[in-house]
């Protein structure tokens, strides 16, 4: 596994959601969700936002 840039992208997921307004638990489940995608790819890759929203979806968060 690695997971190269995937701090970064729990960071800004969560300041993104943080700056939607949303509650503290849905913004640790995105910023997770987000990081933990990014860890199964190979290197520093952004995340994919059609696959994040997919997962949010299907996860029942707001995507």
């Amino acid at each position: 596994m690695d997971v190269s840039g995937a701090g970064d992208t729990v960071i800004t997921v969560a300041a993104l959601a943080l700056a939607q307004g949303l509650p503290a638990p849905t913004i640790a489940q995105l910023a997770n969700l987000a990081g933990g995608l990014v860890c199964e790819e190979v290197g520093v890759v952004p995340i994919d936002p059609e696959r994040f929203r997919t997962e949010c979806v299907r996860l029942n968060l707001p995507a």
